[in-house]
């Protein structure tokens, strides 16, 4: 929540609705709902400022993650 900029890109893009905005002085900050997380990391992956944290994975474990999902199925186009 520290370097959130309040953006809503993590909200919007999290599959499970674990993200809520939240007032934060005259701005907003992305606060996650532990109990609804599933830990995907598509929010970690896609803050631009690296404000979200996916504490159940490493850096390096997300991105390798992320790799996979964005990867062209065999034989395809």
């Amino acid at each position: 929540e520290e370097f959130c900029s309040g953006c809503d890109v993590c909200r919007s893009l999290c599959p499970f609705l674990a993200i809520e905005m939240v007032a934060k002085g005259e701005g907003k900050t992305a606060k996650v709902i532990e109990a609804m997380c599933q830990g995907c990391g598509l929010c970690a992956a896609a803050c631009p400022s690296g404000a979200v944290r996916v504490q159940q994975f490493t850096d390096r474990q997300l991105l390798a993650q992320v790799q996979v999902a964005c990867k062209e199925p065999e034989g395809g186009s």
